[in-house]
């Protein structure tokens, strides 16, 4: 089970060794899923023996609190790429959200998907990162909407701003990372054609003044 806190060498030579593990990582996800990637390919792919593996890391699930920070800080980068983008109006915006956030999925799919199944088993990875608050990283994304809240008639805002950018994540993480799965599987709509659909069924909400 990963542990909460991430480990920090204080040895230069230690630091680098773990950096080329959690890179070794990241490639090995190119290809495989997590459960299929050994040690020792970690390991060789690193450029580092087994031994020096099991002298920093109990096992392969204890480089997943550094990847999870690692994702962390990408998603940080992300957002900050988001928040500067220029949307003409709401529409604009709930569109180009669907966009990114489907496009941020798929590029890093095999890492979220990664996470998002070892969270859910070892729910101590979810507070391993102490440095991004993934609240605040939603906040954030909501925010976007809520530069058009003269558009938003709904009674609370905040409230529906909110309920948008969880319905658009969690349709579009269900469908990118699982296509094959329930409740995936309950519209056959692709994840391309999902993201699409899905501003036309979350701008309505936001407009609906009896809300």
């Amino acid at each position: 089970m990963p542990s909460k806190n991430v480990f920090k060498p204080k040895q230069q030579r230690s630091q680098d060794t773990q950096r080329k593990l959690i890179a070794s990582l990241h490639l090995c996800l190119q290809d495989k899923f997590f459960e299929h990637i050994s040690i020792k390919e970690l390991a060789e792919r690193a450029g580092v023996s087994v031994g020096t593996f099991y002298r920093r890391f109990k096992d392969k699930e204890s480089l997943l609190p550094l990847l999870y920070q690692d994702f962390g800080d990408d998603l940080l980068q992300w957002v900050g790429r988001l928040e500067l983008n220029q949307y003409s109006d709401l529409t604009a915006a709930v569109e180009q959200l669907s966009v990114e956030v489907y496009n941020f999925l798929v590029s890093r799919k095999s890492i979220f998907r990664t996470l998002h199944l070892n969270s859910r088993l070892h729910s101590s990875l979810l507070d391993s990162d102490e440095l991004v608050d993934r609240r605040a990283i939603y906040r954030r994304l909501a925010a976007v909407l809520l530069k058009f809240d003269t558009e938003i008639k709904v009674a609370e805002p905040r409230k529906a701003a909110d309920m948008v950018i969880f319905m658009m994540i969690t349709s579009l993480l269900d469908k990118v990372l699982y296509p094959s799965l329930t409740p995936a599987i309950a519209t056959n709509a692709s994840a391309e054609e999902l993201t699409l659909e899905l501003p036309k069924i979350l701008l309505p909400y936001l407009k609906l003044e009896s809300i």
